[in-house]
């Protein structure tokens, strides 16, 4: 996940510092980060080979992710929703300078930010089975 999330960041870090810089042309810049979207691209999560990983700590791990993964992925919102708030954000005469349209916000976005950060990686951790 550490790649994936290092470039989800770099994009928030972009935008936050466009938004600023590009104001002096009028120019805003808006993200909208939505969570899971039920589309196909979770199918692809049954085709990856994960052999490497046989006989690594990160083999259970790595299992339990993808169980959650395969679960909550196919469940998450549509991307006509997601499409509407595009158009929402794209539309409106102010726009926040963030949209999260995210199923289940509260306990998989707000919660963990308002938590320690500690308490919340162990908690990750031993869901994961990387902790006791």
């Amino acid at each position: 996940m550490a790649p994936y999330s290092a470039s989800k960041h770099g994009l928030e870090a972009i935008s936050e510092s466009l938004r600023r810089e590009l104001m002096l042309f009028g120019i805003d810049v808006i993200i909208v980060a939505p969570g899971a979207t039920a589309t196909a691209i979770w199918d692809k999560t049954e085709e990856l080979d994960l052999a490497r990983f046989d006989g690594t700590e990160y083999a259970s791990a790595i299992s339990r992710f993808l169980a959650y993964v395969m679960d909550v992925g196919p469940k998450g919102d549509p991307p006509a929703r997601i499409a509407r708030v595009i158009h929402q954000a794209l539309t409106t005469a102010s726009p926040k300078t963030r949209y999260a349209p995210v199923h289940g916000k509260f306990m998989n976005w707000t919660l963990p930010g308002l938590l320690p950060k500690r308490f919340v990686d162990r908690k990750i951790g031993r869901g994961l089975g990387l902790l006791e």
